[in-house]
């Protein structure tokens, strides 16, 4: 048989709560009916049984009298007498002993499970029941039992609170009988007078309460046996003490209230105080007074069980309200209508509203509209089962939202919920949540960064190769072309091998810079300016058919970068946008200031956060394939028809912008166009020139050159190139060969040394211990795959001079050329300064005012530095660029100016001061022979470089002198 659970009944504070209300309701009634119907039906309900009833146990047990029975689905018992037979028998001595009896099954228990007793209970429709006993002095006076028609199981509190009701309300008959027999007998006067004391008497020695007669003096004359029941107090202690020393001393001041009242003729008095007990402690208890004549006729319950029931009550009360006050989490309570009732103080941390700006309003007055349908799911879940967790966004008062997870019952018709602020933990999670996707993007850039990287090894290796092939067969055809005796046909077989060799390098160089391993020569750079510059260029790539748009932002920062490749990227981005609109469309460059932060630079592995320039190119072409776009920086990947592209236009750009710190991305979608975002880091230096691009005739000279290779082929090649313009060739296979040469005093004027070299002595080592023995030694570096040991960050290391491979005899001619006259000349300046140190400066009346225009910095400071230790006044320069606007500084007697000049060469200088300040003087500085530097002028003035002081005193005479 299975035992179902009943509901259970609220113990705690609630089931104080009941019996205080029970208790105050049957303290109304007076009639025995009325309370036993009352109870009765209040504890049925509050238990969850279908029958409640009342026994007076008159003789024994075997034949009780149904007082009253309550029923809720069991048939109603009528009043009378009943016989019990065995079943009594058997419980007779338990009862009769104060103990409650429970059963839970009639069918189970053995001490029910008789034939004869579960005829009975099955006609009577019982399965379970409680009998609670009310024994008095020994024996059992009544009974009071709980029927339920299912079987159940009884809890301990259940238990209790049926006892506690039944007792209360055996005492409340009892009191309402005596009260009821005392008025009878005050009905009548004399012929009930007997019966009256006898009924007075009964009740006056059962009642459980406390009744005295008290005299004006304070000493109760009559008390009744409760007294020494309920205080522990004979009859003869309480009459010959005064009662006012059997009070609690804090209670003394409200008693003696109620004591000048009740003398003062007021009708009945109520109050309570604690009393003394004999044996110690105190005890509760409730007075009713009323003063007739010289005396006071007092009743007193025992109402200490419910004083701590009641401070109890008061203490989890005051608990709660403590709870309520200081929680953290929003404590709420919402009635049927959605609106608040209650709302604990936390509403104001955590949303910023004070609870009484809460109440009365409805919670979808603060819940976000996005959350509001499936708040109300939850609100209709939580009144058909407790919900165990919800989470919804409240409206804060500043205008923002916070996230709260709910749990929530109901108790009555109110919804009690509290609701935990969890925006950080959602915060914390959305950033988890950004993180991981984060490392997704940036695990998948790692790899496409490090295949990359892996292929642009492999490109690096098979350029360096190539580079060295090349520059044989270019040296070859150069030094081929020199022994031509004017045969047309093998000239033009030689042109054409040379325009093949050209492509080839070409074509190197874009697998250099694929793999980061060209020399790069940055610039800071003005991008808005370089894009005006090409602007023309890009319109002619890109033919008449392309509308070519630049949108340039004011102010746009600088980027240090290499304007010329920088150039052929973006000549490259702008032909595939054309090949991609097929000639039809719309080409956009757009140019502004970008910062990347942190979580931009954590989605790509390749870009650290920083201020950039970002430079877009963006057109209205088909578009890549969303499975393409990760394959489209690999070298000789290309979508074009065969034929029409190397596949390294991208690549090249990838590695280059890579090398120079940058970073390159692409969003396209499929029939709409790309849009490719160069981002160059931005700098805070100031714009500078451009480098010196020399030209001029082909000459040589007789000066010493160390030739370091490693191939032989290039080796041959390269020495015959130089001793075919007239040089004195050393040559050496290694870094320790080459030292032993440089060791030997063998006077050399410049070492020409591959940057890539095999043996213990690297090539930077070596002219680190070559410069230690030759301090005034020239280097140039060649190199077809240029590595880390003489770069810095993916760019030429500063002062290092670079050739690289393959280049043209007249390259390498003008190359050293320039390196030598340099070279000399600084070193020439140098010991004339320190010549003239030592010396007190000529007194020349005569100084002039002269404007020094020299590119080389070390050439400028020392020059200058001579002319104003001759007495002259300098204004010294760079470029001519920047000369231009001195041109016309007041008493500018000369200008002074080298020919090879960065962007306006010194001619084009020259030129323009002659047409605009005829009577300025201007003298050449240059390396080379007057006859070989381009100046048409038969009557110009050159200083030579290497010069003494005395010729730099001989070109600055004014003419005639």
């Amino acid at each position: 048989m299975t035992i179902t659970p009943a509901p259970r009944g609220q113990a705690g504070a609630s089931g104080v709560a009941f019996l205080l209300q029970l208790e105050r309701r049957l303290r109304l009634l007076q009639d025995t009916g009325e309370i036993l119907s009352l109870s009765a039906q209040l504890l049925g309900q509050r238990l969850g049984a279908q029958q409640v009833a009342c026994f007076d146990i008159d003789q024994s047990l075997q034949c009780p009298t149904l007082q009253h029975a309550w029923s809720d689905g069991l048939a109603p018992g009528a009043a009378g007498e009943y016989f019990l037979g065995d079943y009594a028998a058997r419980l007779a001595d338990a009862l009769a002993a104060g103990q409650a009896l429970a059963v839970s099954d009639v069918a189970s228990d053995p001490r029910t499970a008789m034939p004869a007793a579960l005829a009975t209970f099955a006609r009577l429709g019982i399965r379970a029941f409680l009998n609670i006993p009310i024994a008095k002095e020994g024996r059992l006076a009544a009974l009071f039992v709980v029927h339920s028609s299912a079987a159940r199981l009884w809890h301990a509190d259940e238990i209790e609170l049926a006892v506690q009701v039944s007792e209360r309300v055996w005492s409340t008959i009892l009191r309402a009988r005596a009260e009821s027999r005392l008025r009878a007998l005050s009905a009548t006067m004399e012929t009930q007078v007997a019966e009256r004391t006898r009924e007075f008497g009964r009740t006056w020695n059962v009642s459980p309460d406390l009744l005295g007669v008290l005299n004006l003096d304070g000493y109760f004359e009559h008390s009744n046996p409760a007294w020494q029941t309920t205080l522990g107090w004979s009859v003869e202690e309480i009459r010959t003490t005064k009662f006012f020393e059997l009070i609690h001393p804090e209670d003394l001041p409200r008693t003696h209230a109620a004591w000048e009242a009740a003398n003062q003729g007021q009708p009945a008095l109520r109050f309570e105080n604690r009393y003394r007990h004999k044996l110690g402690g105190w005890h509760w208890l409730s007075w009713v007074a009323v003063p007739e004549g010289e005396k006071v006729y007092c009743s007193a319950r025992d109402i200490t069980v419910e004083k701590k029931l009641e401070a109890d009550l008061a203490a989890r009360n005051s608990e709660r309200e403590r709870l309520w006050r200081s929680a953290q989490d929003l404590m709420v309570a919402i009635d049927a209508d959605g609106c608040f009732t209650a709302v604990n103080p936390a509403a104001s941390a955590i949303l910023g509203w004070l609870p009484e700006e809460m109440l009365g309003r409805s919670l979808f007055d603060f819940v976000l509209p996005e959350d509001a349908a499936a708040t109300r799911q939850a609100l209709a879940q939580v009144s058909r089962e407790a919900m165990p967790s919800f989470e919804n966004r409240y409206r804060h008062r500043d205008g923002g939202h916070r996230w709260l997870s709910w749990v929530a019952a109901t108790e009555g018709d109110l919804v009690f919920a509290t609701g935990r602020h969890v925006t950080l933990e959602k915060e914390a999670q959305s950033t988890l949540l950004s993180m991981q996707e984060s490392l997704r993007h940036s695990e998948m850039a790692l790899l496409q960064s490090q295949k990359l990287e892996a292929l642009g090894k492999l490109t690096g290796g098979v350029a360096h190769d190539f580079n060295n092939v090349l520059q044989i067969i270019s040296g070859n055809l150069q030094l081929l072309q020199m022994t031509l005796d004017g045969d047309p046909l093998a000239a033009k077989r030689i042109a054409s091998a040379s325009s093949a060799v050209e492509r080839g390098a070409k074509l190197s160089a874009q697998l250099l810079a694929f793999a980061r391993r060209q020399p790069l020569k940055p610039l800071v750079t003005d991008l808005a300016q370089l894009l005006r510059s090409t602007e023309e260029l890009l319109r002619r790539a890109t033919g008449e058919t392309i509308e070519t748009r630049l949108l340039l932002a004011d102010d746009c920062w600088r980027a240090l970068v290499d304007p010329h490749q920088l150039e052929n990227v973006i000549l490259n981005l702008a032909i595939n946008a054309r090949d991609a609109m097929n000639g039809q469309g719309q080409l956009t460059i757009e140019l502004s200031n970008s910062v990347l932060d942190s979580g931009y630079a954590a989605r790509h592995a390749d870009v650290a956060p920083g201020d950039y320039v970002q430079l877009a190119v963006s057109d209205t072409g088909t578009g890549i394939p969303a499975e393409l776009l990760d394959k489209i920086f690999e070298p000789f990947f290309t979508t074009k028809s065969e034929g029409e592209g190397t596949g390294l236009g991208l690549s090249m750009a990838y590695g280059f912008l890579r090398q120079s710190g940058g970073h390159l991305t692409v969003d396209s979608l499929p029939g709409h166009g790309s849009t490719f975002r160069i981002y160059l880091p931005r700098s805070l230096e100031a714009e500078t020139e451009l480098p010196l691009q020399l030209g001029g005739p082909v000459l040589g000279g007789k000066e010493t050159i160390l030739v370091v290779e490693d191939d032989v082929q290039v080796q041959t090649t390269v020495v015959d190139m130089l001793r075919g313009l007239g040089y004195v060739v050393l040559r050496a296979s290694d870094g320790e060969s080459a030292l032993a040469i440089v060791g030997s005093g063998v006077p050399i004027d410049l070492l020409f040394t591959d940057v890539v070299m095999p043996g213990k002595v690297a090539s930077t080592e070596l002219v680190r211990q070559a410069r230690l023995l030759l301090p005034q030694l020239a280097v140039l570096f060649t190199s077809g795959y240029t590595q880390d040991a003489i770069m810095q960050g993916g760019r030429l290391e500063p002062g290092v001079e670079l050739l690289s491979k393959p280049y043209r005899r007249e390259d390498l001619a003008r190359r050293i050329r320039h390196l030598l006259a340099n070279g000399r000349h600084v070193t020439a300046l140098h010991q004339y300064r320190a010549q003239l140190a030592p010396q007190p400066a000529p007194a020349l009346p005569e100084g002039r005012h002269i404007l020094l225009v020299e590119d080389n910095a070390d050439a400028r400071a020392m020059t200058s530095e001579l002319l104003a230790m001759l007495g002259h006044t300098v204004l010294a320069v760079g470029t001519a660029e920047e000369a231009l606007p001195l041109l016309g500084t007041p008493g500018l007697d000369l200008l002074l100016t080298d020919i090879s000049l960065p962007q306006m060469s010194g001619v084009q200088l020259a030129e323009l001061a002659a047409r605009d300040y005829p009577q300025l003087e201007v003298v050449f500085s240059t390396g080379h022979a007057p006859a070989n530097s381009g100046v048409l002028d038969p009557q110009a003035r050159f200083l030579v470089k290497p010069f003494t002081v005395k010729q730099l005193q001989r070109a600055l005479l004014p003419p005639g002198q």
